[in-house]
């Protein structure tokens, strides 16, 4: 999407992520603002790939401060003063607390574009990149639609579903244009053809379809519903906030149910509905994943150490030896 936008005559980064074997054609995100993002969070001792939603406070801390005056120069040196650009990159769906702020301080008037896919191709996507379980990607998948929702309520914003910008971009576009108020000035047919030649459609690895998701015994109720939520909003523009905010305090209460458990056996949890013992166990199972990888990912970084030490203590022995070998008295 973001890459169809900026063939249409919307500015992109200057310095974009590389491509890489999950994306072949490339992210068109901004590389320096996300190195920005990952380390304010790393900062804040939380992650992009966090299940529990980020706490309020990191959002008024001294950190977001210097954050948001390091975005705002991000932004003037990667846009610099083009009166339309194009801001992607999938943390900002968690991020629009930092964000605010700084749109207001560079009088930027934001339109949130929100693409919205079956969950299951995303998890899929997921595991084939990172390794991850389906449950975990799928739990990932609805926090970061939970706060994309919730905090562009009130901004002009459009939901565009992922199979039909394959299928028929032109259509994505035109109804870009109508919904949010932008005139795509360098749209043309060498223009569109570029476009065709971009969108491949061979090099989606993961399809899957509504009723297979609602089929799934497997998927919590509450991926479900906010996808068939999400889905209606392609359609009609409009969110069943009720809905939306509903699946959201069953996500709170489990994470806050599970954090309750970690401190005490007899914790009495508000679990009086299914929808948040289903919430629950699919936040509990995606904190196990969670915490195997990075149990993996240290496990892989101590061995790497042990090696590299090995191999440094071993060297100086073999200098020694060959030392040796040079005095080494005739017999």
């Amino acid at each position: 999407m973001a890459r169809v936008l900026g063939l249409c005559g919307a500015t992109l980064p200057r310095h974009s992520m590389a491509a890489h074997e999950s994306n072949a054609l490339g992210h068109w995100e901004p590389q320096r603002i996300v190195d920005a993002h990952d380390m304010f969070l790393a900062d804040a001792g939380t992650a992009w790939d966090e299940a529990r939603d980020y706490p309020d406070a990191i959002f008024t801390s001294a950190a977001a401060a210097a954050c948001r005056l390091r975005l705002a120069a991000l932004v003037r040196d990667e846009y610099g003063d083009t009166p339309l650009f194009v801001l992607k990159d999938p943390r900002t769906s968690r991020l629009m607390p930092l964000w605010r702020p700084v749109l207001e301080t560079l009088g930027a008037l934001p339109n949130a574009v929100i693409m919205v896919r079956n969950p299951l191709e995303v998890a899929g996507s997921l595991n084939r990149r990172d390794g991850w379980s389906d449950m975990r990607g799928l739990t990932v998948w609805l926090r970061y639609m939970l706060r994309a929702e919730r905090d562009t309520r009130d901004l002009p914003r459009c939901f565009i579903d992922y199979d039909q910008l394959l299928t028929d971009w032109p259509a994505v576009v035109a109804k870009l244009s109508s919904q949010l108020d932008i005139a795509f000035l360098a749209r043309d047919a060498a223009t569109d053809r570029e476009i065709d030649r971009f969108i491949r459609r061979d090099l989606r690895h993961h399809r899957r379809s509504t009723k297979e998701l609602l089929r799934r015994a497997d998927v919590p109720d509450c991926v479900k519903q906010a996808y068939l939520c999400i889905r209606a909003a392609v359609e009609s523009g409009g969110v069943d906030y009720a809905a939306m905010d509903a699946i959201a305090a069953a996500l709170d209460n489990a994470e806050h149910a599970l954090g309750e458990a970690g401190r005490t056996a007899s914790a009495e949890c508000d679990l009086d509905s299914p929808a948040k013992r289903d919430a629950l166990l699919a936040f509990a199972l995606a904190e196990c994943d969670r915490i195997r990888d990075r149990v993996e990912r240290s496990e892989r970084m101590l061995r790497d150490v042990r090696a590299s030490w090995s191999w440094r203590l071993t060297k100086p022995f073999r200098a020694m030896g060959r030392a040796v070998g040079r005095f080494r008295p005739v017999s």
